[in-house]
Order: C-alpha cells, then structure tokens, then sequence
C-alpha cells in the first residue's frame, strides 16, 4: 500500500462499490463518508478514474476479469461488469496492488450489484 493513502477494510470497500454504477460521483451533494475529507477526496479520484478506465481502457479492465471471477462470479458481456472491473483497475494502480494483494483486498468486499 502506497503512503498516506486511506486503508481500504470492509466498510470502506463496501461504500466505494455502492457507488459501483455511478460513472461520475458528486461529492458537493453526496458526503458518502461523513465528515472525512480525505476518503470524500478517494472517492472522488477512484470514480474519475473508474470512468476514464470504462470509457479508454476496456482491454485493461477485461484482462481482470480472468482472476477475479471467481471471487464475483461477473456476468459475460455485461455493461455492469466493465464498471465493475473499470473501478477495481482504478484501485489496483492507485495503490500499487500487485494481482495477489488486489484479490486479498477484494475478498474484504461483501457488497454484490
């Protein structure tokens, strides 16, 4: 994990896949954790990067799916799961997560949409 980035548990996992399917977030009306800038501010960076990831980069997220189905069991050809997989590329690069830790982090997530 990358310095002075927020640790990702279960409550805060869960929150950002809550918000799985919403390609652009609006911090200004949606305060998804409180009072805390800071994980307010992740949000937001891991949704903008969500999006460029869905809109640029389907061969990126597509090559996750391989690893990662067995732990979300995704649907084939599904729009949901490119925004699924486009936010989980977001978080694997911002904290430097190699293939290993990503799928440890992720078994953390017990929201499913």
């Amino acid at each position: 994990m990358k310095d002075n980035l927020p640790y990702l548990n279960e409550e805060r996992l869960n929150v950002i896949f809550d918000h799985v399917y919403n390609i652009v977030h609006q911090q200004e009306s949606d305060q998804n954790f409180g009072s805390d800038e800071k994980l307010n501010h992740l949000l937001d960076t891991l949704k903008s990067m969500q999006a460029f990831n869905y809109r640029h980069r389907p061969d990126d997220t597509q090559y996750l799916f391989g690893f990662l189905n067995p732990l979300f069991n995704f649907e084939l050809n599904s729009e949901g799961t490119t925004l699924w997989l486009s936010l989980i590329l977001a978080i694997k690069e911002l904290y430097g997560f190699s293939e290993q830790k990503l799928f440890t982090v992720l078994k953390q997530v017990s929201i499913r949409k």
